[in-house]
């Protein structure tokens, strides 16, 4: 029976259960405990009499035994139990639902017991002397802090985060409110992070301008009116800080428009072409990828040069202002714009984007180089205007660059359904698979139209690949997922097994040990949708990568604490290599010439050559690696570290951190950007996603996610981020 995918202590909501005893005594599991120092009154005896006939007759009577639907103190000190012995990760509720259910159903295969699900007389029994033998050995785990999905008959977890926030409120949630204002057309000042006075002004604003109750705090019910319209109309956008006619230069209406321009005539011609139904996209003022779609739809139609771009020709057949001369366009970044506008509240506890940076005590600060940050003016006054400049493959990068460097996240789709996706990975050629773990038991497919392609069970007969377990279907329970370098196969991990003979299922409270049962990784053919292979590995395994040359498939064994090496030809494990407490993330190089794995119960990164296997270490990177992203260039490793809250920039050639960066809180998964410019980051409890650029590692966005951000993907192709959402949805955002 399913087995909940990590064990969660230390999510907000479960504040009090990590503060219980973890071996309630015999007596503890339905019976109050009573303090032994003072005397007991006489207004006790009837209570103690009573409970323990309850007691009595619930160990006797299995109509009174716990099961599923039940509520109450005894399901609440049965969760507890369970959950001080590793077996239940959901929320102390009192209720008892299908996580429970499950819970028990483990616990019961794990001792022998009749997998039923129902806690009666032997459950209790062995319950409570497995409770009273725990050891402290297993205290040190580093966990994932990963929730489960709540259990459904409870209120559902909202989607969007539900707390207040208001005046002298500081964190990523303010960072994204502002964002989401300044899209909207309130907000002027600078993004800080901090709700002072000017955040206060333009969430007053926002609540005027839908009826809300005006307060300038930013409770459920604003945060929602602006999300649901996030862009003012004509009447209400504000002059943005980010570009002004005199501030940047664009007081002549004769330059051409192009992608990466931002400037008041971007919003006219935004303005221009909606109104003549080619542009459906907000009025935003900044010419990216929606403004050069429509302005191509525009010149196709009135039989114009078609280059994307808007020149004294274009800017005619609009009516738009237009001149003799031409200028190039000053371009900059929303964050050099800021460095020169004054923070918000400066005399409030005055704070900076940079005070989230902590640089390590080896790293050798290199100066800024303003030319870095700076885009080459591809028409200056002293070179006259080409057209054929701006649409060479190199003209076109520089203009992606551009447009990517000051572009801001949009959410484009969400994906609901039977989903609990831990994961969300592209296949590289269009293909998106989602992981859904033991709650759904499937691998869901989806196209770049956001459609459900196949939804692929987890199900598998292990003898037909040679294997012998006994005959019949094995489930599985879908972890994470990885390509072959030409995305003919997918390779999916198993947390573990279901079926005869798997009776020591691992979880992810464990050690080797424990001698918990392996599980499986299945291949899975991107033509056919299909399993084709499924090739024995360690317990509980967790993430996997393929090497680029397509020599192998490694995973690592979470339960085994080893590296899982799978020749991809032979379609079998060929090494298994110890690593240490609870190995995760792995990064392989470009060249298919070293493997980098996070050993997240240390503080450091292993290093195995994949042509004889041997080991190295880098050493000290932070508390608890969890994700690795590698950098095209193999220059540079990035490691989200679980155990800090932190993602971190490594030097592969010195092994030195250069820099670390606070995303939000709880940061989990990232994927990079296929030039290495970003880092796309899910933070896990602050229930966002955050574009992060490598070069200073500094936060150029932070957007709202639903619930529980766990899995990352990125698409070049396309320039959208896949977010995967523990709680049941998918996130497609447009960078």
């Amino acid at each position: 029976m399913e087995n909940p995918a990590s064990l969660h202590v230390a999510v907000t909501d479960e504040a009090l259960a990590t503060s219980e005893p973890k071996s309630p005594g015999s007596s503890s599991l339905f019976i109050p405990k009573l303090d032994r120092k003072k005397p007991l009154s006489a207004a006790w005896i009837p209570f103690i009499f009573l409970s323990m006939a309850l007691f009595i007759v619930s160990l006797a009577s299995p109509v009174l035994a716990l099961r599923k639907g039940n509520s109450g103190a005894e399901v609440t000190n049965l969760q507890k139990t369970l959950q001080a012995e590793g077996y239940f990760n959901g929320s102390i509720t009192g209720y008892y639902g299908p996580l429970t259910e499950a819970a028990v159903i483990q616990f019961q295969q794990a001792h022998g017991l009749s997998p039923d699900g129902i806690v009666g007389a032997n459950t209790t029994a062995t319950l409570e002397s497995d409770s009273a033998a725990a050891t402290d050995a297993s205290l040190d785990t580093p966990l994932e802090f990963e929730s489960p999905i709540p259990e459904p008959e409870k209120p559902a977890v909202s989607a969007r985060p539900n707390f207040i926030l208001q005046r002298g409120d500081r964190n990523s949630q303010v960072t994204s409110l502002q964002r989401n204002l300044q899209v909207a057309g309130y907000f002027t000042g600078p993004i800080t992070g901090y709700y002072g006075s000017t955040t206060q002004d333009a969430v007053i604003q926002l609540q005027k301008a839908q009826g809300l109750t005006v307060d300038g705090i930013a409770g459920p019910k604003t945060r929602a009116a602006l999300e649901s319209s996030p862009v003012a109309s004509a009447s209400q956008t504000a002059p943005s800080t980010e570009a002004t006619e005199d501030r940047m230069g664009f007081a002549n209406p004769g330059l051409v428009l192009k992608r990466g321009s931002r400037n008041s005539d971007v919003t006219a011609l935004q303005r221009t072409l909606q109104a003549q139904g080619y542009y459906d996209g907000p009025i935003t003022g900044y010419y990216g990828n929606l403004t050069e779609t429509a302005v191509i739809q525009y010149q196709k139609a009135k039989g114009l040069t078609v280059d994307g771009m808007v020149g004294a020709n274009t800017k005619a057949a609009l009516e738009l202002p237009s001149a003799t001369t031409t200028e190039s366009p000053i371009e900059s970044s929303t964050e050099e714009l800021n460095q020169s506008t004054s923070e918000e509240n400066a005399d409030e506890n005055t704070f900076h984007q940079d005070s989230f940076i902590q640089p390590e005590e080896n790293y050798d600060p290199i100066p800024l180089n303003q030319d870095s940050f700076s885009t080459p003016t591809e028409n200056s006054d002293n070179s006259p205007f080409n057209q054929n400049s701006f649409i060479d493959e190199d003209s076109e990068k520089k203009k992606n660059d551009e447009q990517r460097q000051s572009s801001q996240m949009t959410l484009k789709h969400t994906i609901s359904g039977k989903i609990s996706p831990k994961s969300i990975v592209h296949s590289g050629r269009g293909l998106f698979f989602a992981q859904n773990m033991m709650y759904s038991h499937t691998i869901t497919v989806y196209d770049r139209q956001y459609n459900l392609v196949k939804t692929i069970a987890d199900a598998v007969n292990l003898q037909k690949y040679g294997h012998s377990k006994g005959n019949g279907t094995y489930k599985g329970s879908p972890v994470e997922a990885a390509f072959s370098d030409n995305g003919k196969y997918a390779w999916v991990s198993n947390y573990q097994m279901y079926g005869s003979g798997f009776n020591n299922p691992g979880s992810d409270k464990c050690n080797p040990s424990k001698k918990t049962d392996n599980s499986f990784l299945y291949r899975i053919s991107t033509d056919s949708l299909a399993i084709d292979q499924v090739i024995e590995v360690g317990s509980v395994p967790k993430f996997v990568a393929t090497s680029p040359d397509n020599r192998f498939a490694l995973v690592s064994n979470w339960c085994s604490w080893d590296l899982s090496v799978v020749d991809i030809q032979q379609n079998q494990e060929v090494r298994r290599i110890k690593l240490g407490r609870y190995p995760r993330g792995i990064a392989v190089d470009a060249a298919s010439q070293k493997a980098y794995v996070a050993v997240m119960g240390s503080y450091d990164i292993a290093v195995v050559d994949l042509n004889d296997f041997s080991l190295d270490w880098i050493k000290n990177i932070g508390n608890s690696p969890r994700h690795l992203s590698i950098d095209p260039g193999g220059q540079y490793l990035y490691a989200t570290l679980n155990g800090e809250g932190t993602v971190a920039k490594i030097d592969l050639l010195t092994g030195k951190v250069l820099r670390k960066v606070v995303t939000g809180n709880a940061p989990r998964s990232m994927d990079i950007s296929d030039d290495g410019e970003f880092l796309y980051v899910v933070n896990y409890h602050s229930n966002t996603m955050s574009k992060v650029r490598t070069r200073d590692m500094s936060i150029q966005q932070t957007v709202n996610t639903n619930a529980n951000p766990i899995g990352v993907t990125y698409d070049p192709e396309t320039n959208q981020v896949w977010v995967a959402c523990y709680s049941g949805t998918i996130m497609v955002f447009q960078d």
